[in-house]
């Protein structure tokens, strides 16, 4: 493969992935719907940041983040 092509997946890859800020906010923003669903759970933040962060890891994993 040339270093052309290389780079430009390389360059694709890197597209393709969230910097540590965009994926934190990701999952404040799904914490706060999961939050949302439940009113009737208050203080449960903790289980709602560990909801969110493992809904994030599968879509990324999945491609679609």
């Amino acid at each position: 493969m040339s270093k052309t092509t290389e780079a430009k997946r390389n360059k694709g890859d890197e597209d393709k992935c969230l910097s540590e800020e965009q994926r934190h906010h990701c999952i404040e923003v799904a914490a706060y719907y999961i939050a949302e669903k439940n009113p009737s759970e208050p203080c449960c933040d903790v289980e709602n940041w560990l909801a969110a962060e493992a809904q994030v890891a599968r879509l990324m994993s999945d491609g679609k983040l």
